[in-house]
């Protein structure tokens, strides 16, 4: 049985507040909570959402110390219970597998990539086929002229195998920039029905931007173009479920998750505020991610031991 973390409320005086501050420990719902804005465009509500969040508990931590520091997280869309996540900039272009208790599956290294600042990566199925993205879009100044996706096929693991070795290669590079200029990215999801890539900006407005999910390599830079604001803070991640219906986006607070009805498009799901999922204690956190049942949300963090924690959805 996983060890439970309970969230709690508790009264933090300025002394308290100052040493935790200190210490860089991200606390969802306490001080110095994230907030968001009220939303300027449409009110409508989506489809009823029943989903209902329970108590976090912690799975593991990451056998592999070589993911020293977890940026992004992706579930295998191929292997039930298990994960993927990369590290942030500084690292080698490789990817680390672990299972569900996070024990070591394999380090793959990604051939035809560069890994200059890696800051978030995503899983998708698309005509029978898995993959994973990584995104080499984080900019903290500002200044790169473009930045860059990688897709790649998912590597096929063997669950009972421990430590393996391996690569894969990469399939599309996509080279893009911003409609309104450089932006600093640490969160991007894959839909898939809507052949789409989804990215959010870390500062300023916190704007979502959208690129098309290319049928082959694009032979020119494309352009991102912004389809919503979010009045949130610091959002350090972002991923969307298999079916196209739920985005989740992690800051260094608490998430917030967004339902998309059938008939709508992510720009009105993301006009309406978000609904708020308390997160438990991390220190910078910023990697999040649906399991494939496309509800429970799993997290990991930049610093060691890397634990694994999952959010089930009550009555699961």
């Amino acid at each position: 049985m996983p060890a439970t973390i309970f969230l709690r409320r508790p009264l933090i005086v300025a002394v308290t507040l100052v040493a935790l501050c200190l210490a860089c420990v991200s606390i969802g719902g306490t001080a110095g909570e994230v907030t968001q804005a009220t939303p300027q465009a449409t009110t409508r509500p989506a489809e009823s959402n029943t989903t209902h969040y329970g108590t976090a508990r912690l799975m593991g931590t990451l056998a592999n110390k070589a993911a020293n520091e977890s940026s992004g997280l992706a579930a295998s869309t191929q292997a039930k219970g298990v994960f993927w996540t990369h590290n942030d900039s500084g690292d080698k272009p490789q990817v680390y597998a672990f299972n569900s208790k996070g024990e070591d599956l394999g380090t793959y290294t990604i051939k035809g990539a560069r890994a200059f600042d890696w800051e978030d990566m995503a899983s998708f199925s698309l005509d029978g086929k898995s993959y994973l993205l990584l995104a080499d879009t984080g900019d903290n100044g500002q200044v790169r002229k473009s930045v860059t996706l990688y897709i790649a096929p998912e590597p096929k693991l063997d669950p009972d195998r421990r430590g393996v070795i391996g690569e894969t290669a990469v399939t599309t590079v996509i080279h893009f920039t911003y409609s309104d200029g450089p932006q600093d990215v640490e969160a991007v999801g894959v839909d898939t029905t809507t052949r789409g890539i989804y990215l959010v900006s870390k500062r300023g407005s916190r704007n979502v931007y959208e690129l098309p999910l290319p049928d082959s390599p694009p032979k020119e830079p494309l352009v991102a173009k912004k389809i919503a604001v979010l009045g949130l803070q610091m959002v350090t991640a972002m991923d969307i479920s298999p079916d196209g219906r739920r985005a989740v986006v992690l800051t260094y607070g608490p998430a917030f998750e967004y339902t998309r009805a059938a008939n709508e498009t992510w720009a009105q799901a993301f006009a309406r505020a978000g609904r708020r999922i308390a997160i438990p204690i991390r220190k910078q956190g910023e990697s999040i991610c649906y399991g494939l049942d496309g509800k429970t949300l799993y997290l990991t963090s930049e610093k060691l031991p890397t634990p694994l924690l999952e959010v089930p959805v009550e009555g699961q």
